[in-house]
């Protein structure tokens, strides 16, 4: 009979350090897959990291790029203006020479038929 307790003892120490063994298996297998996750927040990490380094560095050349067309465009602008600005008061002085001038043309007519008028009633 002691045989038996020794032997079922025996067997409740065995299944004991079996499910021990598998619970300690199973926590390796939990800090494994808990390393391999780790290791996967890195990567994504690291990538997140340089994805927006590369946003920032591709977005500023773009800005730096349209911001100098923009400078380029809006000084074109602003000379095409002053040109337009010049042409108009250029124009706008040649029409009052044009008029004066057409006044004296008219007043010198007016002075020459006069003198002319003259002359005859003095002969």
């Amino acid at each position: 009979k002691r045989l038996e307790v020794d032997n079922s003892n025996l067997k409740a120490k065995v299944e004991q350090l079996e499910s021990g063994a598998s619970e300690g298996g199973r926590a390796a297998e939990l800090e494994k897959e808990l390393a391999d996750k780790n290791t996967e927040v890195s990567k994504l990490q690291n990538d997140k990291e340089k994805l927006e380094a590369y946003t920032k560095k591709t977005l500023q050349k773009f800005q730096e790029k349209y911001l100098v067309a923009l400078q380029d465009c809006k000084a074109k602008l602003k000379e095409k203006h002053d040109k337009i600005e010049a042409l108009e008061m250029r124009s706008a002085n040649e029409k009052m020479a044009q008029k004066r001038e057409e006044r004296l043309l008219s007043s010198a007519i007016y002075e020459l038929g006069l003198g002319i008028m003259q002359n005859r009633l003095k002969h």
